[in-house]
């Protein structure tokens, strides 16, 4: 009889020492490694968009709005969100833990929509991180901008989506706030 084959599981070292590869993004999620293609690049062009309206509001208050990089959230789990807000990172930072994450950001793609909508949601929620956004896109276009605060449960509550055509001024986690306008991102 024939053991089944048990899968290699990875820790979070594992993951931090991979080699980038150009064009994918691997995330580690229950001790697996997740693969993601190269994003569009409309997708980055949102994602640029949403950094240059948090960069200046960030940095002044301590903070960086960095697009891209890894952040630590469990024992086995690290995912790669669009975009952060979070503490100034040390030169030969590789990953930051959640703990320094204030914001995170997942732009929607096609391949990624149930995993930022419901997987991401609930990991963000559960790591402790303050507030995540849901950029949605269709088409090529920036449709809505969902805005979430952890509530004192551990789970995030919707305070606002922003669509087109009504600019709104969403409260940030750091004691400011910003105006997203969907109109002007898709410019």
């Amino acid at each position: 009889m024939t053991s089944p084959r048990r899968a290699v599981a990875f820790t979070l070292e594992d993951w931090e020492t991979l080699e980038p590869v150009e064009g994918h993004r691997v995330e580690l999620v229950d001790g697996q490694l997740r693969v993601n293609a190269a994003p569009t690049p409309w997708h980055q062009i949102i994602c640029d968009e949403l950094r240059a309206l948090l960069a200046p509001v960030a940095k002044p208050r301590g903070w960086r709005a960095v697009s891209g990089i890894g952040v630590r959230l469990g024992r086995d789990l690290g995912y790669i969100p669009d975009l952060v807000i979070c503490e100034p990172i040390p030169h030969g930072t590789k990953s930051v833990p959640a703990s320094a994450v204030v914001l995170a950001v997942e732009v929607v793609s096609p391949s990624s929509r149930k995993i930022d909508r419901f997987e991401k949601l609930s990991a963000y929620a559960k790591a402790g991180i303050q507030a995540y956004w849901r950029a949605e896109i269709v088409k090529d276009h920036l449709v809505s901008v969902h805005c979430y605060r952890l509530h004192d449960r551990g789970v995030y509550v919707e305070h606002a989506v922003v669509e087109h055509g009504a600019p709104q001024t969403v409260t940030l986690p750091i004691d400011t706030s910003v105006t997203i306008d969907i109109d002007a991102l898709n410019e």
